[in-house]
């Protein structure tokens, strides 16, 4: 037989049996699971969808969806716990005030159709900054939030969105997290 008819033969075999995605593992109990993939938290709620293995998607409210970052648990010796995540930090985010209070910014994402976020460590959390669709403006900063706290400074500084929502994810969505 010659490669054409061969593959011909192999595609009229897969339309028949209704193609290969339906096909079954064979084995009993490895079917694909019919329910999606999802981050659950501490008290079992789940919070997100993975986007991939450090980035889930949370849906804010009012139609809002934005990226949050996750990263593994380590135990005292540095292994990472199996099946277990936390919420990633390490952003900062830009402020018009002088106090870290007024004006929030953040910086665009390379993500496409990905809202601008960033995740601070604070006190109270890890807080996730979600920015406003649209284009990138400039914005005249007078203050800097980062894990150490507020930085003053005056900079003109462009590729920024207006913060829409902050959202306390250890609060919202306390860790542990697991993907179930």
């Amino acid at each position: 037989m010659t490669p054409s008819v061969i593959a011909a033969s192999i595609a009229v075999a897969l339309i028949a049996n209704g193609g290969a995605s339906a096909q079954g593992t064979g084995a009993t109990g490895l079917f694909p699971s019919p329910n999606p993939v999802v981050l659950v938290d501490s008290t079992g709620k789940a919070v997100a969808r993975p986007l991939n293995e450090t980035i889930v998607l949370i849906s804010i409210g009012s139609g809002i969806v934005a990226p949050a970052l996750i990263r593994p648990l380590y135990d005292s010796d540095g292994r990472t716990a199996s099946g277990l995540a936390t919420w990633q930090a390490g952003g900062s985010v830009l402020f018009t005030s002088l106090d870290c209070t007024a004006g929030a910014h953040v910086h665009g994402s390379s993500l496409a159709g990905m809202r601008a976020t960033a995740q601070v460590q604070t006190r109270a959390g890890i807080m996730l900054y979600v920015g406003a669709i649209g284009n990138p403006s400039t914005v005249a900063i007078h203050s800097i939030l980062y894990e150490t706290g507020c930085a003053p400074v005056t900079v003109q500084q462009n590729g920024l969105f207006p913060v829409l929502a902050i959202v306390n994810l250890n609060t919202a969505y306390p860790p542990p997290l697991a993907f179930q």
